[in-house]
């Protein structure tokens, strides 16, 4: 008895990691499985981030964050949580070589409408 507690703990906490369990039940785990998209709180203000993929390499990734206007580094850094938080899920690592990252100039980011892109490369492995 004592050896199946055992082991439906271990499923438990092991499933729990990668964001699973949290998933079906809405309260154990960490992450968001493998959902690409995301809502992250950055001063009180909610942000939708959403990491897209080329088809031929995973490594690299689009994410687009808004809102921008009401506070674009905040939209660049909710962009940047998305991107870090795929490439650890995918690759396990949180190493990203930026095209346009969250060093380039605000002035310079490539805004449509209300949306934020910034685009690089998982690193990691």
């Amino acid at each position: 008895m004592k050896r199946i507690v055992l082991l439906l703990l271990i499923a438990t906490f092991g499933v729990s990691s990668c964001g699973v369990v949290r998933n079906a039940t809405g309260a154990i785990g960490i992450g968001q499985g493998g959902k690409k998209k995301a809502r992250i709180e950055v001063d009180g203000v909610t942000y939708r981030a959403r990491a897209r993929t080329e088809r031929g390499d995973k490594r690299l990734i689009m994410v687009t964050a808004n809102p921008f206007a009401s506070n674009p580094d905040a939209a660049v850094e909710a962009a940047v949580y998305e991107a870090t938080r795929y490439c650890i899920l995918t690759f396990g690592g949180s190493d990203i070589e930026w095209t346009i990252g969250p060093d380039t100039p605000v002035e310079q980011l490539p805004v449509d409408g209300n949306s934020v892109t910034l685009s690089g490369r998982c690193s990691q492995r």
